[in-house]
């Protein structure tokens, strides 16, 4: 059979108790790999944007909203399960009757890939397996406090955006070396945002555009 989107992605709001509990929402996280973006709905600003994924493990989340580096916490989310994951009590993901929405994507062919590498600090090129040509790449250095670099196919690749700043789009030539990412690789420049010498890295990479095979059934919507 074919892949539909919930197999592979899945905008899951539930409550917290502050203790352990499970999260079920049908994907398959430790058996094909992927990332969990969670958020206090109730708290806002109070509490940040935290993300978890297979390729570096649970228990260790990075923040969205600023340029920290990794961190880990046993008491956040501190399992990967094949339909969904689990959470310890922590106030950040499971503050006890407050709201929560967490974003679940699966790694998936054409849809989500996630990569981790070791910078060189000279421009080169990283593998993916996300199997087309991506839309967006979000960046973050994690073995130390670095912006996050965002690619997007509407920005090019001679732009970068940030996730943790209102800043308008801007450096890409050291970041991506002006060089569009392709169905196999993406290139990065020589900044230590996104590539220093012996600094570890993870890159979130979101497939992109609607398909211009005669089978497809996605839209391309213009805004009218």
């Amino acid at each position: 059979g074919g892949t539909y989107v919930d197999d592979v992605f899945s905008s899951y709001l539930y409550k917290g108790t502050g203790a352990t509990q499970t999260i079920t929402n049908e994907i398959d996280l430790s058996g094909e790999g992927g990332l969990v973006w969670i958020k206090n709905r109730t708290l806002g600003d109070a509490y940040n944007f935290n993300l978890y994924d297979t390729e570096r493990g649970a228990t260790k989340f990075l923040v969205s909203n600023a340029n920290d580096g990794e961190d880990t916490s046993a008491t956040r989310l501190n399992q990967f399960n094949n339909n969904g994951f689990r959470l310890g009590g922590n106030t950040v993901v499971n503050a006890s009757n407050k709201n929560f929405i967490s974003w679940n994507f699966r790694k998936a062919p054409g849809f989500f890939d996630v990569v981790t590498y070791t910078g060189t600090g000279s421009a080169r090129t990283v593998a993916h397996n996300l199997g087309s040509v991506p839309g967006c790449i979000m960046i973050k250095r994690t073995d130390a406090n670095s912006d996050w670099v965002v690619y997007h196919r509407a920005v090019g690749p001679t732009e970068a955006l940030r996730l943790d700043s209102s800043a308008g789009a801007g450096g890409g030539s050291t970041r991506f070396n002006d060089t569009a990412p392709t169905a196999s690789v993406f290139t990065v420049g020589t900044t230590s945002h996104v590539n220093a010498n012996g600094g570890s890295y993870v890159a979130y990479i979101f497939a992109g555009g609607e398909s211009t095979a005669a089978t497809a059934r996605s839209v391309d919507f213009n805004g009218s």
